[in-house]
């Protein structure tokens, strides 16, 4: 995490979060593409997925993905958005309660 609030790839490639939620279909269709995959729930922090570590993180996730209003926390949920570098990449960043 960077001071402005990006976050930097292992690569060095920076992030920027985008107003873009996450949905159940975004998250399959960019995770199937490749996108690079971060949590961040206390208390663990934040944790990098790339690849098959991404795709299994995804499948953890996707049960509990809040895409509206959140209602009130039960167990863990999630919220995701979409990052992009200045140079295209992406990534979904999902900051999670519980």
């Amino acid at each position: 995490m960077l001071p402005d609030g990006s976050l930097r790839g292992p690569g060095g490639a920076v992030y920027h979060q985008t107003p873009k939620r996450v949905t159940r279909r975004i998250g399959r269709e960019l995770v199937a593409a490749g996108a690079v995959l971060v949590t961040d729930v206390y208390p663990d922090g934040l944790g990098y997925y790339e690849g098959e570590a991404a795709a299994a993180a995804w499948r953890a996730i996707e049960p509990f993905l809040i895409t509206g209003a959140q209602p009130p926390v039960r167990d863990i949920q999630w919220v995701g958005r979409v990052w992009e570098s200045d140079g295209g990449g992406l990534l979904l960043r999902f900051d999670g309660q519980h």
